[in-house]
């Protein structure tokens, strides 16, 4: 029977393990949300693993060759019970493809990490560092969070894109 089995990788080397599982025939997956990057004052939106250091991968434990995940490059091992690959509860990974697209990509927002009144902190612009309120959630191509901040007093509100803020 075909399960889901989490996969532990080397620091930031999810991609290359990834690849390297799906040429070696292992239907893997691992889900990307965007993120900010600073370097040298410079702020870039890029998409980082969900779950850094971990993906998933699917295969028969009886008839997949499945040990050979362990010498995976980019790969340190798959996470075990005793002797046996340890599988993920079942459903999980079936409702995370289901809120991403076909490459993997979603948002906080699609998978209901921000949801209508939960705190947040914002990562970049000029109220970065400052904490507020979700108010609305627009469901559009932008994936945009309108949140609520209190400033000298007074009550703002803001729009900005899911990748500008985090959850606090």
């Amino acid at each position: 029977m075909m399960r889901w089995y989490v996969v532990h990788t080397q620091p930031r080397a999810e991609a290359k393990a990834l690849w390297h599982l799906e040429n070696q025939g292992f239907c893997s997956f691992m889900p990307w949300i965007p993120e900010l990057k600073r370097h040298a004052r410079q702020t870039k939106r890029t998409f980082g693993p969900l779950f850094p250091r971990y993906l998933f991968v699917c295969f028969d434990l009886d008839l997949a060759s499945w040990r050979a995940i362990n010498g995976t490059r980019g790969v340190v091992n798959l996470l075990t019970r005793g002797s046996n690959p340890l599988p993920a509860p079942p459903g999980v990974v079936e409702a995370l493809r289901a809120k991403c697209d076909r490459t993997g990509r979603t948002t906080l927002a699609a998978l209901g990490l921000l949801t209508q009144g939960s705190k947040v902190k914002v990562n970049s612009g000029v109220f970065a560092g400052q904490m507020g309120k979700v108010t609305e959630i627009c469901v559009d191509r932008r994936h945009r969070v309108q949140i609520l901040l209190t400033l000298l007093g007074a009550e703002v509100a803001l729009q900005l894109p899911s990748y500008a803020i985090e959850a606090a």
